[in-house]
């Protein structure tokens, strides 16, 4: 422990020891506000915020550093500018920091979108640094180094970046503290001593990956490296991920720069409320067990408030009102040729029941004739009229079921180009040749009755199917009946009966695509269309 005080109050006095020693706090929620690293990123978001900070490190140890930050940016002039400021005050034991800052970016767009862009910005400002030697805890007590009881200086200084970004590719570079200037004391012997504050390097890449059926999710691996002169390069490797832009989380690794106690395991989590406030928290360990368990642990959080106009957000709800409003022009079309296709629908299932009708009195014609051929009261001339006859209607009722078969096809196929999504909520079984609802059929749907209710505005189509034995005509008007049936019990459920659309498939849609008979097929398909 005393090597670690030894060592502030070395870097303190910048003379006894000759000490390299890393200046500016190293804070890990850069991740969510990369402003506090790089000025280029001033008001680069679309929307201003403002931002606090707070970070206590090595919990265990005595005089640990403790760091807070306030920092305000926002995009003015259309996002083609920003301003920004921060303050912000740093302890570590005897040595305290305040600073504070105003910031200017200029963002020059290589597209309309801004997704394309090279942002350049400059940070100008002043350090006020203080020593409280009272409170040093030193083997020698009377060295003559020590200063007196308390020192302090001011001192101007800027910082620069630059920071390109190409869709979700961000690259930024950063300098720090760029006057490399120096605050001077005189020590209780009239020694002036010296205390520099160092230029810091800063790169920063990062990637966003957006997945998911609604792009929900993201991933954005980030790499910062931090380079002090006369220091190793310090590198930063995190993956951050968010889920629905309400959560967020991160996992990360800082290596050292000058011993093992500046190597960190890092993690956050965060939460995100309508884009608007922002809340985080972030735990860091160092590797190393004996360096954990002497210094501890390292906190930091982070409150966010964005104010102003979300134009990313803004140009998003533009673009679904009018797919919204394309979807509402392709429904209403598509219902008109529903309600063409459904007086179509009547007619077959009109003709049909003719053709059913002219059949069974044929078939009692051909008794007869059968009859009176077997009596001999009928001559072979009127045998073979009444056949050909009967030929006759046999082909027309052909013609009628090709024609019906083709109408199907056509209103497949109408609604399989329709730019809509459906989706099956579900099937009701029936018996051989019946189109009654058992109990059991029943209680699906009213199971299912929630579900067609929840979105007033879509539309509920029934498909009626049979199998494929028995007479195709007869199956058609089974299809249509049991469509009636499921109908029917839905409007007396509560289901408005305007949402409800009825399309009889005979014994075309079959489950396995062919002609063999299958109880399944015995059906009545319920479909929902997702607006």
């Amino acid at each position: 422990m005393k090597s670690i005080y030894k060592f502030l109050i070395a870097a303190a006095l910048g003379t006894t020891f000759s000490v390299n020693a890393q200046q500016l706090p190293v804070i890990s929620q850069y991740l969510y506000n990369p402003y506090l690293y790089n000025p280029a990123r001033t008001g680069d978001n679309g929307m201003g915020s403002i931002n606090l900070n707070f970070k206590r490190q090595w919990t265990a140890m005595p005089y640990a550093p403790v760091t807070g930050m306030l920092s305000m940016e926002t995009p003015i002039n259309n996002n083609d500018m920003g301003i920004g400021a921060m303050l912000y005050s740093d302890r570590t034991h005897i040595i305290s920091r305040i600073g504070g800052m105003g910031t200017y970016a200029y963002h020059i767009p290589f597209s309309k979108d801004y997704l394309h862009r090279l942002s350049s910005g400059i940070s100008m400002g002043f350090i006020h640094q203080s020593f409280d030697f009272e409170a040093a805890t030193v083997e020698n007590p009377n060295d003559a180094q020590l200063l007196a009881s308390t020192a302090r200086g001011t001192s101007f200084d800027f910082s620069m970046g630059l920071n390109y970004r190409w869709k979700a590719l961000n690259v930024g570079l950063s300098m720090l503290q760029g006057l490399n200037n120096q605050i001077r004391f005189l020590s209780a012997f009239g020694q002036e001593v010296k205390y520099i504050n160092t230029r810091h390097f800063m790169s920063n890449v990062s990637y966003d990956f957006n997945f998911g059926t609604q792009k929900e999710w993201l991933v954005r691996p980030v790499v910062m490296t931090r380079i002090v002169p006369g220091l190793p390069v310090q590198a930063e490797v995190s993956v951050v991920g968010n889920w629905k832009k309400l959560l967020w989380a991160s996992l990360g690794y800082r290596s050292s720069n000058w011993q093992t106690a500046t190597s960190a395991l890092t993690s956050s989590l965060g939460v995100e409320l309508k884009n608007r406030i922002f809340i985080a928290y972030n735990f860091e360990i160092t590797p190393s067990a004996s360096l954990l368990s002497a210094l501890g642990t390292q906190h930091e959080f982070m409150m966010a408030y964005r104010f102003g106009k979300d134009d990313k957000k803004e140009n998003e709800l533009i673009s679904m009102r009018k797919e919204i409003e394309k979807l509402k022009e392709n429904d209403r079309m598509l219902l008109d040729r529903i309600d063409k296709t459904n007086t179509v629908l009547d007619t077959l299932v009109g003709n049909t029941k003719r053709i059913e009708e002219d059949n069974k009195k044929m078939n009692e014609k051909l008794n007869e004739v059968e009859k009176a051929a077997n009596s001999g009261n009928q001559a072979s001339e009127e045998l073979k009229k009444k056949m050909e006859e009967q030929e006759d209607l046999i082909k027309a009722q052909q013609n009628a079921i090709d024609k019906n078969t083709k109408d199907i096809e056509a209103l497949r196929e109408a609604i399989k180009s329709q730019p809509m999504k459906y989706k099956k909520m579900g099937e009701i079984g029936f018996g051989i040749g019946s189109s009654d609802l058992s109990a059991v059929e029943k209680s699906k749907l009213d199971a299912l009755r929630p579900s067609l209710s929840t979105n007033p505005n879509a539309t509920i189509y029934l498909y009626g199917n049979a199998s494929t034995d028995g007479d195709q005509n007869r199956n058609m008007e089974l299809s249509s009946k049991r469509c009636i049936a499921v109908r029917k019990y839905l409007i007396e459920k509560g289901v408005p009966q305007d949402k409800l659309i009825v399309l009889p498939m005979g014994q075309e849609n079959t489950k396995s695509g062919t002609t063999a008979i299958n109880p399944s097929d015995r059906r009545v398909d319920i479909m929902l269309s997702e607006k």
